[in-house]
């Protein structure tokens, strides 16, 4: 497979991100509300949090994080072409001790193969007939069995012909490279209000608990206002015990929905968990202003993450003066002149590139422009572009989503066709 090798070329907002963005905007903006208000610099900055004592309605400030030094050097990357020719690919990831495959997800509703690096012709499973796509709709979310090699169990987030979101479980087939097409278990199906901002991403963590993300049900500055609403499922980071559903897992939000685990989100397109600590980071694509990174340590649960009584550090329902008493703020964030949709990322703890452990890694959709952050302490440090490294003249259009294998190494989807492995330079 040809490799893509980059240029040092400062990267902007041009026309392939542009046409991109008018295939998919999964920022779903859809105007109304949030203009005016602060602006921060057009870099992700770190988020300081309101300090401790302040007054309900405080407002907290973004300020720019420490310039990167040598003792922090992020290593010279470049960009493996894996596989493309693929049907609007929005997510990748892997088997759990399977290191010869790889499993990418199309939006249009099939879940394609890469086996030993060769892209399979026949689909692993094929819910074309189930989905309705496109736009922000389609199969936006899979995930594997944390004993998937044992038990053969695996789960997917799409929208159904009718628009709305459904949580199902599905099974290992005849073989390795084939799933059956039968639904096992219907776990939940969420009416979905507008198109957009229907979330998607599934993930297991530590403890074996499936997580989904649903978006607060779309059209602009979230009418309805599902995101503080605890009684409904959208805006939320929901958590589930596949084996005991419907009894809730201990800890969710007492009072409301019981799958609640997180709430106060405008639509958490992709979420993930440090493999190597547990640790939850989600990016929670905003209105128009702001994007933003959020962390919570490993296990805790509960936080409201603002949405829609902020964007970001800032304040949106009402635009001055918002109580921000018990809001978990996020840890990084950025406006316009950087992007409009962030794509969130993964903390690096593969073996390949020892400069990037313990950083996370995550982009914009509209723009394809690369970040990494290390958060330790409660605090993110260490900012670091890679975008001329990873994204030479714009070969990511469309940034719709990064994944791991069973090593912990990092890919890239593109939605015009492709998957990318983050290698060394």
């Amino acid at each position: 497979m040809a490799m893509l090798l980059p240029r040092k070329i400062e990267m902007r907002i041009g026309a392939p991100a542009l046409a991109a963005a008018a295939m998919l905007l999964l920022a779903g903006c859809g105007g109304g509300g949030g203009g005016g208000g602060p602006v921060i610099v057009p870099t992700p900055t770190a988020v300081s949090p309101t300090p401790s004592g302040a007054p309900p309605g405080a407002t907290p400030t973004a300020t720019a994080s420490p310039a990167p030094t040598a003792t922090v050097a992020t290593p010279a990357l470049r960009l493996a072409l894996v596989a493309t020719g693929l049907d609007q690919p929005l997510f990748v990831t892997a088997v759990a001790g399977d290191p010869s495959r790889l499993f990418v997800v199309e939006q249009t509703g099939r879940i394609r193969v890469v086996r030993d690096g060769v892209l399979l012709d026949a689909p692993f499973a094929d819910l074309s007939d189930r989905v309705s796509c496109c736009g922000e709709r389609g199969l936006l979310g899979l995930a594997f069995h944390p004993e998937y090699p044992e038990n053969g169990r695996l789960f997917v987030n799409y929208t159904n012909t009718d628009g709305d979101t459904e949580i199902v479980e599905l099974a290992r087939g005849g073989s390795a490279d084939v799933a059956s097409p039968t639904i096992v278990r219907r776990f939940f199906t969420v009416a979905q209000p507008f198109a957009n901002h229907n979330g998607g991403m599934l993930a297991f963590d530590p403890d074996g608990l499936l997580h989904i993300g649903l978006g607060d049900g779309g059209a602009g500055g979230d009418p309805e206002d599902n995101g503080q609403d605890l009684t409904s499922k959208l805006g939320k980071i929901l958590r589930i015990d596949v084996d005991a559903y419907p009894t809730p897992p201990s800890g969710n939000v007492a009072g409301g929905d019981p799958d609640i685990w997180h709430w106060g989100l405008r639509n958490p397109w992709r979420f993930s968990f440090d493999r190597a600590t547990g640790d939850f980071y989600v990016g929670d694509v905003g209105q128009n202003r702001l994007e933003e990174i959020d962390v919570v340590p490993a296990g805790q649960g509960g936080r409201n993450f603002g949405w829609r009584v902020m964007e970001g550090s800032q304040c949106f329902q009402p635009l001055d003066a918002c109580d921000t008493t018990g809001l978990t703020l996020p840890v990084v964030e950025y406006d316009r002149e950087v992007g409009c949709s962030v794509t969130g990322g993964y903390v690096y703890r593969g073996g390949a590139l020892p400069g990037l452990v313990g950083r996370y890694v995550y982009g914009d959709f509209c723009s394809s422009r690369v970040f990494a952050f290390r958060w330790r302490d409660g605090v993110a440090s260490e900012q670091v572009e890679l975008t001329s490294d990873l994204n030479p003249d714009g070969l990511i259009r469309g940034l719709s989503s990064f994944g791991e294998d069973a090593a912990g190494e990092i890919y890239v989807t593109s939605l015009a066709g492709s998957v990318f492995r983050i290698e060394a330079e």
